[in-house]
């Protein structure tokens, strides 16, 4: 039996990206529901009024497309003190992409501990 390998959000991005743009959305729809596991940086959140944290992340702080998804502030709540360009390691699927973010469903979060994973 053989292992399928997950793709990077570098190669998401790249493979979308390279598609003729009228048929971009149509490439993005192959990703959607993928499990992830990468590695990222927080750049940026927000909070929302029902107790969740929209956050922001990136490849890497030079990358322009980011990784966007929700998670509960009650869940996270460390979140709060995290600074932009600390490393985040995210699990999820993947519920939107485009040449310019992939939005992920995040099930698991873990803050403040750099991971060597493809990403």
């Amino acid at each position: 039996m053989s292992t399928v390998r997950a793709l990077s959000a570098s190669e998401i991005f790249a493979d979308i990206k390279a598609q003729p743009p009228l048929m971009r959305e149509q490439a993005a729809k192959a990703y959607l529901g993928q499990e992830v596991d990468w590695a990222l940086t927080f750049t940026n959140g927000s909070e929302e009024p029902i107790g969740r944290a929209w956050l922001m992340l990136r490849r890497n702080p030079r990358d322009l497309e980011l990784i966007v998804g929700g998670v509960s502030l009650a869940t996270y709540p460390s979140l709060r003190s995290l600074r932009p360009g600390e490393p985040v390691r995210v699990r999820g699927r993947i519920r939107k992409a485009n040449p310019l973010y992939i939005e992920l469903e995040i099930t698991d979060l873990l803050l403040h501990q750099p991971v060597a994973t493809r990403s």
